[in-house]
């Protein structure tokens, strides 16, 4: 009787530990990006501003970083995702946006940071697929 209840405790404690692993697993993405607001404040204030049509993003990023990718309007988060070449979630759902670009920037330790680019004052974009700090000029086409 007692070795049947410990079996059904160990089960059940078992089950749990599954779930949870699972649910883990699934969410790990959206653990891993974050929003950056000073980045994005001072980089929709030096594109407002820029009198030239390139700026330094390595000037406005105060961590380190491997690379940075530039996600145009209605691009969708498996597009995204094949770019990044990892798992990702999409933070603002650009599938459905053509108000901003998407700026991802890709730490060391591999989160995430990222940064809404209103369209407002200029398209912002990169000369080749990304970014990197030692190549971390930004193109910007103004309206």
């Amino acid at each position: 009787m007692f070795i049947v209840k410990k079996r059904k405790i160990i089960v059940i404690i078992g089950g749990i530990l599954l779930i949870a692993g699972i649910l883990v697993y699934v969410f790990q993405p959206y653990f891993y990006v974050k929003h950056d607001n000073n980045l994005e404040v001072s980089l929709n204030e030096k594109i407002k501003e820029a009198h030239s049509n390139s700026i330094s993003l390595g000037d406005l990023i105060t961590y380190n970083w491997k690379r940075a990718y530039f996600f145009h309007p209605y691009s969708d988060e498996a597009d995204m995702k094949k770019k990044l070449g990892v798992k990702f979630h999409d933070p603002v759902d650009m599938s459905l946006r053509d108000d901003i670009e998407l700026l991802v920037v890709v730490k060391e330790d591999g989160s995430f940071e990222y940064a809404k680019v209103k369209l407002d004052y200029g398209m912002a974009s990169a000369k080749d697929n990304f970014l990197t700090p030692e190549n971390d000029a930004i193109e910007i086409t103004h309206p």
